[in-house]
């Protein structure tokens, strides 16, 4: 590895903001190579740029895949990327992008059988949980044991990232919804 990655790393898994993302990173780095990455709730597309990137430096010569779920411009609060924009930001990276208009519930069920293997999948704290938790039926489709699951989730103390497996998907919806 060397230096000026090394310390990229240091700096994206420990002291990059915000905070509560570096485990993300670091989860890059651990379980690398990570080349399919799903994002539920792209919005000003900057994480997903982040992610793409640092994924890359441990890639390879693997091509990163990126498929990213949003309303793009229909979101309610107009705090997101237009679909083109959000397209051409995301290509520069690099990576094979697919960009999908809709909520999990409406983009899952089209998607889920195109996205086998998914190593990463992030679930912005945008994403009405209800929507989400309707869409879960269609994650052991995509995800295998390995792959790694972020929701992000807005508490009192502010913005905090769960992280998941497939098996807290695939459990009973009664033992979930007592969790």
């Amino acid at each position: 590895m060397t230096a000026v990655r090394y310390l990229r790393y240091l700096y994206q898994a420990h002291l990059s903001s915000p905070a509560h993302q570096r485990e993300i990173y670091r989860t890059i780095r651990h379980e690398s190579p990570i080349t399919r990455i799903v994002q539920i709730g792209v919005g000003d597309g900057v994480l997903a740029q982040k992610v793409i990137k640092f994924a890359q430096e441990y890639a390879g010569e693997a091509q990163i895949e990126y498929t990213g779920i949003d309303m793009f411009e229909a979101r309610e609060q107009k705090d997101g990327m237009p679909l083109k924009q959000a397209h051409k930001c995301l290509v520069a990276t690099g990576a094979k992008v697919k960009l999908t208009p809709g909520t999990a519930s409406m983009a899952l069920p089209r998607l889920a059988n195109s996205l086998p293997n998914t190593q990463l999948l992030l679930i912005a704290a945008d994403q009405d949980a209800g929507d989400v938790n309707a869409a879960l039926s269609w994650l052991p489709r995509m995800l295998t044991e390995k792959s790694a699951i972020f929701w992000e989730r807005l508490g009192n103390d502010g913005l905090h990232i769960e992280k998941l497996s497939l098996s807290d998907f695939t459990a009973p919806a009664a033992a979930r919804r007592a969790a």
